[in-house]
């Protein structure tokens, strides 16, 4: 019975909305990576409405099936690679509409790449998420209350489902933390230290500012440096970005 809802569950969703055009414009980072550089200027990309869900990633896994628990190569996770999958082409009863997690970096980046994508930088995700605050009409307070119950309670934000039939960007701060390309920087000014492997009275010297915004995003930039590319956690999923034809 579990196996069909979840089949069931996949045609229910598989018509998801297309990816949202990101205009580009000049971008003032919260966290300064490069002290020297203040300023950012993006180029248009287009980005999925939402994270990848259970259902899209069950499609991906039937017809790439290298990259299903079972066949999936050691050396591109943790041991845990959707490891709360009933079956190889099975998810669990309920689950389609949800952010899909348990996936490394290794395996999101195969995911969109077999879409025609990639996963987004870092630079594109946090630009995305400014115009998202911006088109949510978030004030920096609620953004920051947002993203610190997240981390509070991430599984309980992580069960819930996503709009699918989304047009506009949706759940980059209620959901999951998600896979960027270049998830774990180093500084650019010839410093051989991982920043966000120092502490976090170092490192805080890269915000822009010390509002509630600011300290809301250095939070994700913090939590960013505990992964490896291999990690799978119940927490952690991720959408792909697309470059403009």
């Amino acid at each position: 019975m579990t196996k069909w809802l979840s089949v069931l569950g996949f045609i229910a969703v598989a018509a998801n909305a297309e990816p949202v055009l990101v205009s580009g414009g000049e971008y003032t980072p919260a966290i300064l990576l490069d002290e020297s550089v203040q300023t950012l200027v993006m180029a248009d990309f287009k980005l999925d409405a939402t994270p990848v869900t259970y259902a899209q990633y069950l499609e991906y896994v039937k017809a790439n099936p290298k990259w299903q628990r079972a066949n999936a190569a050691a050396i591109f996770h943790d041991g845990n690679y959707l490891i709360s999958w009933p079956g190889n082409t099975e998810i669990p009863e309920g689950y389609a509409k949800r952010a899909v997690t348990e996936v490394s970096w290794f395996a999101a980046r195969a995911y969109c790449s077999a879409k025609g994508g990639r996963l987004p930088t870092l630079d594109e995700w946090e630009y995305a998420s400014s115009q998202y605050l911006q088109q949510q009409q978030l004030s920096d307070q609620d953004y920051a209350q947002m993203l610190f119950g997240r981390h509070s309670n991430p599984t309980a934000y992580s069960q819930q489902p996503l709009d699918v039939n989304s047009k506009a960007l949706a759940h980059m701060h209620n959901r999951v933390n998600e896979w960027v390309e270049d998830f774990q920087l180093m500084l650019t000014s010839g410093d051989n230290n991982d920043i966000l492997s120092s502490s976090c009275g170092d490192s805080a010297r890269f915000m822009a500012d010390f509002g509630d915004a600011s300290y809301a995003t250095f939070f994700r930039y913090q939590s960013r440096s505990n992964y490896r590319a291999q990690s799978t956690t119940s927490t952690l999923g991720f959408r792909c970005a697309y470059d403009m034809e």
